[in-house]
């Protein structure tokens, strides 16, 4: 529940707060540089790992939620006082971004302390499919909120959710941590995750390859969808949020897959699969202007990029002791740092070349890397 209602109100934020930028600024620059900086606080997440070894992990959820209804309170009495800026969005875009470099790897490393080894990539396939239920009602919500309410009235709702959030979050049951605490310092214990994370080849070839999607693959819901929406397919806002919409029903579809298969076999071969036709489909993306083969070809790319990113996690995890989980899961967030640089570059690409172009360069390089890791380290096929 938890993760519905967070969930929810992230992606309503995403949508209603891009098209706001495009509004204020009609500039795909100001669109990128608002995406990045939702993602920039990915670059303290290895820290937050060590907090999530170190701390009460429901706490730590606690705190970030508090952050968030925050900030969106923040945002709703800017916008009725009229007073808001892009450098408030800017501003509150980081503070979102500290928030879920927080709550990602700390949320991550605390499933296995609810249930076992065996059902560990059910219990990581069904954090998928609420997470991705959301996908699909927020930016929907956003999106229909919008010419309905105007932005405003989204932000309202959002807070609400957060406060919503909030109080489930505090009926939680406590869970006895399955990791140690520890008396070294945060330094050390960084150190440390690193070196472990170093000499394990498996945990290093994932982090590689989801830093590498993260760049150039995944900046199309955040920096791609609003302008192929406003000036490719002339969608306006509802049609916006429909597209990232399609992106989250395929991503829960996904995730309903993955939970029906079990504990299965060959997972490094699902992930060079999704790995591959994840960038393929926004590289047809690219040169479509038909609005609804476009949402067909999103659903493919939130098809395989959940499938793609829920199996990653599930190989990291199962492949990293107990007492590491906390830190390697703070790495596997922060190598999403990649992702905000990967929307800064989207969004100059798009101002000074078009959206399709940048989109199309964007996905050949993903499916270019993506070829170059199966052929370096052809192990990665063999994963189970």
């Amino acid at each position: 529940m938890a993760t519905l209602l967070s969930s929810t109100a992230r992606w309503a934020d995403l949508v209603v707060v891009g098209w706001l930028t495009l509004e204020l600024t009609e500039s795909p620059l100001m669109v990128g540089i608002v995406a990045g900086s939702k993602m920039a606080g990915y670059i303290v997440a290895p820290f937050m790992g060590v907090a999530a070894d170190r701390m009460d992990r429901r706490q730590l959820l606690i705190v970030a939620a508090l952050v968030n209804l925050a900030a969106s309170f923040i945002m709703l009495l800017l916008l009725l006082s009229g007073w808001l800026t892009v450098g408030h969005i800017i501003g509150l875009a980081l503070v979102g971004s500290l928030t879920w470099a927080l709550d990602n790897p700390t949320r991550q490393a605390f499933i296995p302390d609810l249930v076992g080894r065996e059902d560990l990539t059910n219990a990581i396939a069904l954090s998928a499919v609420a997470t991705e239920l959301t996908v699909v009602a927020g930016p929907a919500l956003g999106g229909m909120l919008i010419p309905t309410f105007g932005i405003s009235g989204a932000y309202g709702l959002i807070a609400g959710i957060y406060l919503i959030d909030l109080v489930v979050l505090f009926l939680l049951k406590e869970v006895k941590q399955s990791t140690p605490r520890v008396h070294e310092s945060p330094g050390r214990s960084l150190i440390s995750g690193l070196k472990y994370v170093w000499g394990n080849q498996t945990v290093l070839v994932l982090l590689v390859t989801a830093f590498l999607l993260n760049l150039f693959a995944a900046p199309y819901r955040y920096s791609f969808l609003p302008l192929f929406a406003r000036y490719v397919l002339d969608a306006g806002p509802t049609g916006y949020g429909m597209l990232t919409a399609m992106a989250g029903f395929g991503a829960l579809l996904a995730g309903l897959w993955v939970v029906s298969l079990g504990n299965f076999k060959q997972k490094g071969r699902l992930v060079v699969l999704g790995g591959l036709v994840w960038p393929a489909s926004l590289l047809l993306f690219a040169v479509s202007t038909w609005y609804y083969l476009s949402l067909a070809l999103v659903f493919v790319a939130g098809l395989t990029q959940a499938i793609t990113w829920t199996v990653i996690a599930t190989l990291i995890l199962s492949n990293t002791t107990q007492s590491m989980r906390g830190r390697v899961m703070g790495l596997r967030a922060g190598v999403v740092i990649s992702l905000p640089f990967g929307n800064f570059l989207a969004g100059a690409a798009a101002e000074r070349f078009g959206a399709p172009v940048a989109q199309g360069a964007y996905a050949a390089s993903a499916i270019f890397i993506m070829l170059a890791i199966v052929l370096l380290v052809p192990s990665l096929r063999r994963l189970d």
